[in-house]
């Protein structure tokens, strides 16, 4: 396989077409069905006075098309890690000076379903009006080497932290 198909696993990859012309027919029987979209959102008040406060959110999906080992459960391990940390400082009497904002959004595969649908109801709240940043950890690890993306404004701190 040409080598933006390959993995990263010691392994040959091969594409198609197969030897000896095999086809394979496949029958796809789809149920379309209404449900809820269930979000789950922890906000831990900041000791900054409501006016001030710029809150930090921090967001990820838990529905995957496949295993789902990078993404969205690769972000979703890290992002309960930062939980049970920030719980553990909670329970010592620590407060963060803004608030945080931990999303665990669910039919991100369908069509980014409860993160928009929660954005839409909040758009006006205070917290969102006056926040500050939003980070997404859908693929927190994948494959061997460092990448990041996001806005220029946080090029300086990404550079900071990688020395």
């Amino acid at each position: 396989a040409p080598a933006p198909f390959r993995g990263a696993l010691n392994l040959t990859y091969r594409l198609g077409p197969s030897a000896g012309g095999v086809r394979a027919r496949l029958a796809v029987r789809n149920r379309f069905e209404k449900g809820p979209v269930w979000n789950v959102i922890a906000t831990l008040r900041g000791t900054l006075p409501e006016a001030e406060d710029q809150p930090i959110l921090l967001g990820n999906h838990r529905d995957a098309w496949v295993y789902g080992a990078a993404d969205p459960n690769s972000g979703t391990s890290q992002m309960l890690e930062v939980a049970k940390g920030l719980g553990a400082l909670l329970k010592r009497g620590w407060r963060p000076r803004r608030s945080i904002v931990l999303c665990s959004w669910s039919g991100e595969e369908y069509g980014l379903l409860g993160s928009t649908a929660w954005w839409e109801k909040h758009a006006d709240s205070p917290l969102l009006r006056r926040a500050a940043a939003y980070l997404n950890v859908d693929t927190g690890v994948s494959g061997t080497r460092f990448h990041a993306s996001g806005t220029p404004s946080l090029g300086r701190v990404l550079a900071e932290a990688l020395g």
